[in-house]
């Protein structure tokens, strides 16, 4: 059983980065090398919000305030499949096969994507150390 002593916290991205041309490319290139499916996708998202606090995970707003977890079915309903089919689109790639078709701009389901991807692949935080893609906000750090 893990340690409920040491959390971890990973802060939620904020608008701006979601909406950052260049936070978006490194979300995109990072999803799709994972080589989920779209059903796996939302599992692993449902199972990364109903497993966090087991396993030590807080989110958090950068202001510090808690982040309440939404239901995954609100975000990707299930109703004609119209969730896997955003995910579909969402990892297409251009004619060079090295960007996205299409720049998404639903945020609630870039921030679960972004989320995932914080809770698997990231050191949790995003630090001086990170890449900046602009003066104005402290980009995607992982």
């Amino acid at each position: 059983m893990p340690s409920q002593l040491c959390k971890n916290i990973i802060f939620v991205a904020t608008p701006e980065q979601l909406s950052c041309r260049l936070c978006y490319s490194h979300l995109w290139i990072t999803a799709v090398s994972l080589h989920l499916s779209s059903g796996g996708w939302i599992t692993a998202i449902d199972a990364l919000f109903r497993d966090a606090e087991h396993f030590g995970i807080e989110f958090r707003h950068p202001n510090g305030t808690p982040f309440l977890i939404p239901d995954t079915c609100e975000i990707f309903p299930e109703e004609n499949d119209a969730g896997r089919r955003w995910i579909t689109n969402f990892k297409k790639t251009d004619t060079t096969g090295i960007e996205p078709r299409y720049r998404c701009r639903c945020l609630p389901k870039l921030l679960c994507i972004e989320l995932v991807l914080q809770s698997t692949v990231a050191k949790y935080r995003r630090g001086p150390d990170t890449p900046r893609c602009s003066f104005t906000h402290m980009p995607l750090g992982w």
